[in-house]
């Protein structure tokens, strides 16, 4: 089915409600799960227990490994990621290009900050993010551009492949 989706959007915008809503998840490669299998969850300094972020480097290398391996398959595939820097994009374009995918994004920009910000006050302390964090991806998000070979459909409309 050659088609990748990807997700773009801030945390709490609701990308895995979304996924999870149309039943993707079983094609699902997600960030958030890949960290807590390098990483349990880690204490902040103000006591509350999240998601670890030292291991990202780890993270993203897993992430292209188990997708490398099922675009050799031409598997239909899902990136659960908040995809908010023009650099995030660099993969993708060559998968388009030189494995042939037709990559597609499911996009949550649209979601106001403050919505953002109020629905991750109200998530289970392990999947908050620290709101300072919420704020320079959204200030990444602003400026990120993503490349024409990515056909882009708000999470509000449907998706015609």
């Amino acid at each position: 089915m050659r088609i990748l989706l990807i997700t773009r959007g801030l945390p709490g915008s609701g990308k895995s409600t979304w996924i999870r809503e149309h039943g993707l998840e079983p094609y699902t490669i997600s960030t958030d799960k890949l960290r807590l299998m390098f990483s349990a969850p880690v204490m902040s300094t103000g006591g509350e227990t999240g998601i670890s972020q030292k291991v990202n480097r780890l993270v993203f290398e897993c992430l292209d490994e188990m997708l490398e391996n099922r675009i050799s398959r031409g598997d239909f595939t899902v990136i659960d990621a908040c995809h908010v820097k023009t650099m995030d994009y660099t993969k993708y374009r060559h998968i388009a290009k030189e494995r042939r995918y037709r990559v597609i994004m499911t996009d949550f920009s649209d979601v106001p900050l403050e919505e953002c910000l109020r629905r991750n006050r109200e998530r289970d302390a392990l999947l908050r993010v620290a709101e300072r964090d919420i704020l320079k991806m959204h200030r990444s998000l602003l400026k990120c551009e993503v490349p024409n070979c990515i056909r882009i459909f708000s999470h509000n409309e449907d998706i015609i492949i």
